[in-house]
């Protein structure tokens, strides 16, 4: 056997066994921290989403944002117009082809209305709109950190990650840091065909 081809299969032979003993010690790595720790992985990823990533002072800062209390003020704005131009079509449809017919009580009804539609026109409904908003936004940025404590909120995710299996969970996690894991198993490869090449020419200086 030329030394070229020994080379090339103790170097293949060597890259299979790094790259596979690599991928095995990963996936029992994770079945045995998904299997034995998953309580407390579900604790600490719970942990670290409400107290670090998603706190109440960043959520209320993130609510507070003037883009925030635009978004809800176009939303109001847009409801309101909506509503109104329901009930003024509703009211000046009676009134065209029902008044006649109706008691004189919804005869009042329906011109209060129709007055009261014409009465709120478009700077209105912006004023009656800005106004909600910045309610809206006071009242979430005073007793947002008291509704999530309340509402245990934060529980989703502990729940949620209770109610996967190992599989799901290492699927997940594989996803999540899937370039990672392919590069610890290709280098556990590449080490394992240094290795094998390093044998080869070990062994021709040796015969």
């Amino acid at each position: 056997m030329t030394f070229l081809l020994q080379a090339v299969i103790q170097g293949t032979v060597g890259f299979a066994i790094g790259a596979g003993t690599n991928d095995l010690a990963i996936r029992w790595l994770f079945a045995t921290v998904f299997t034995k720790k998953k309580k407390a992985i579900a604790e600490s990823v719970q942990e670290v989403v409400s107290h670090d990533l998603m706190s109440s002072e960043k959520i209320v800062a993130q609510f507070s944002r003037p883009e925030v209390r635009e978004t809800i003020e176009r939303e109001l704005r847009g409801e309101l117009d909506a509503a109104f131009s329901r009930a003024v079509l509703f009211a000046d449809g009676i009134a065209e082809g029902l008044r006649p017919l109706l008691p004189e009580f919804l005869r009042i009804e329906t011109d209060a209305v129709r007055k009261v539609g014409a009465a709120l026109g478009a700077e209105a409904r912006t004023v009656v709109a800005k106004s909600c908003a910045r309610r809206i936004t006071d009242y979430l940025s005073r007793r947002l950190p008291h509704l999530i404590d309340e509402t245990h909120v934060w529980n989703i995710i502990y729940d949620s990650i209770m109610e996967l299996d190992e599989a799901e969970m290492e699927f997940l996690t594989r996803q999540v840091a899937n370039r990672e894991l392919r590069g610890i198993t290709l280098w556990g490869g590449v080490i394992g065909a240094m290795v094998g090449v390093s044998m080869s020419i070990v062994l021709t200086l040796l015969g």
